[in-house]
């Protein structure tokens, strides 16, 4: 089956079943949406100790570091901790918290949602706060021992200098002690100096209250929805089409009941000239076949035949009187060859030489295309052409006498795949 067909076969005829599918897709997309909890989010602006970045890269790998702390379960418990938030750390530092570079710039942006916006507000400073002293614990750790140690080392030196100036007279080794001394210390400002010239980590802007809720991925999930719903309507088409198959176009009818297209029927009321009418085909069909009759057989079970074969018969855009009732097949001559409704009940192999013609709409149901195809083997007559039709107004009887769906030319090879067709 091509994919034109298909694509006929299961959107053409189902598109309002998967147009359901479709609302009903976004309807539910957006109940759920309106029923998730409505969030708020704080943002605040920090630098940590690093120098500026000269590129991209190193401002990414500035924020990874940012981040990397704020997602910490620890620094989030002990935030929330700070501010007396009740909250689950570890869901609030895997969902509910983002750290973003803005540009090239060593500043980074720490977000912090909350379906309370004092909630949000509050742990977004908190964590920021944490986020600089966890920082300067990492990077000032080893200077404060240091320090620590150095100051120490003088405590000593001082201590022994000042018992050594109470015992009496100075030496030379108060002047060694007291030139250790002076070393200390100027290494201690050295170190103090060296510090002092590095960034230091801060909080730029503190965060404000939010006033409105974060907005949400609403379009995107609406498309989820219908997308979703499109495809559970295309599938349970498709399923339709599976269990229940449906040819739509003449050609795929044309092959199915193995006739060539003699025409389409209109319902439209304006008729338009044309060299070639319905009537005509139907004539040069029979003719072609060497027939005295031509019978039409519906395809489909609801259709009407008898005005269209009368009108078919007659020609002449009048309606024909009807037959008596003893008579239901009455036959009028159209060009040496009748037009009439075929019917099981009196149709007899006897009646001369007589052909068929189906008449089906353009969507059909395999299963009448089985039971139409079954009866045309039963009746052993030539199919000589097919008959379609668009709309079942096109067989309403003041439709059908008046008027006929009208064609280009005949195309000269009609009467040779005719024949072709017709047993020997």
């Amino acid at each position: 089956m091509e994919l034109n067909e298909a694509f006929r076969r299961i959107v053409g005829q189902h598109w309002r079943l998967m147009l359901c599918f479709l609302l009903v897709g976004i309807g539910v997309a957006a109940l759920v949406h309106e029923g998730a909890s409505k969030r708020y989010t704080a943002t605040t602006r920090l630098v940590l100790d690093t120098q500026d970045p000269k590129s991209r890269a190193e401002a990414a790998v500035i924020a990874d570091t940012g981040e990397a702390i704020a997602t910490s379960p620890e620094q989030v418990r002990a935030a929330l901790s700070r501010r007396h938030v009740q909250r689950n750390a570890l869901d609030v530092a895997a969902h509910h918290v983002s750290v973003h570079q803005l540009g090239t710039s060593g500043v980074l942006e720490l977000s912090v949602s909350d379906a309370s916006p004092q909630a949000a507000q509050a742990i977004a400073d908190a964590l920021a706060a944490q986020i600089i002293r966890a920082r300067n614990a990492v990077s000032n750790g080893d200077l404060r021992q240091i320090l620590r140690s150095i100051d120490g080392q003088i405590f000593d030196l001082n201590r022994q200098i000042a018992a050594i100036d109470a015992s009496g007279p100075t030496g030379a080794e108060r002047d060694l002690l007291a030139q250790r001394r002076s070393t200390l210390e100027a290494e201690r400002v050295t170190l103090l100096s060296n510090q002092a010239q590095r960034p230091k980590p801060s909080i730029i802007s503190a965060a404000t209250l939010p006033s409105h809720a974060t907005t949400s991925h609403e379009l995107p999930i609406l498309a989820l929805g219908g997308i979703l719903g499109l495809l559970i309507g295309l599938g349970v088409a498709g399923l339709i089409e599976l269990m229940r198959p449906t040819l739509v176009g003449e050609e795929a009818l044309a092959r199915e009941f193995d006739a060539p297209l003699l025409g389409r029927l209109s319902s439209s009321s304006d008729a338009s000239p044309s060299f070639v009418s319905l009537r005509d085909r139907v004539r040069v069909a029979g003719e072609a076949a060497g027939v005295d009759c031509v019978r039409l057989v519906a395809a489909h079970p609801s259709v009407d035949l008898k005005a269209l074969a009368t009108a078919l018969a007659n020609g002449r855009g009048t309606q024909v009187e009807p037959a008596p009732k003893a008579a239901r097949n009455s036959r009028t001559q159209a060009h040496d060859v009748a037009v009439d409704v075929f019917d099981v009940h009196t149709w007899s192999p006897n009646g001369g030489h007589e052909g068929l013609a189906v008449v089906s709409p353009v969507t059909l149901k395999q299963d009448d295309v089985v039971d139409a195809n079954r009866l045309l083997e039963l009746s052993r007559l030539p199919v000589l052409g097919l008959i379609t039709y668009e709309h079942p107004s096109s067989l309403r009887p003041h439709v059908a006498a008046r008027k006929f769906a009208t064609w280009g030319s005949v195309p000269q090879s009609v009467a040779k795949a005719i024949r072709a067709r017709i047993p020997q």
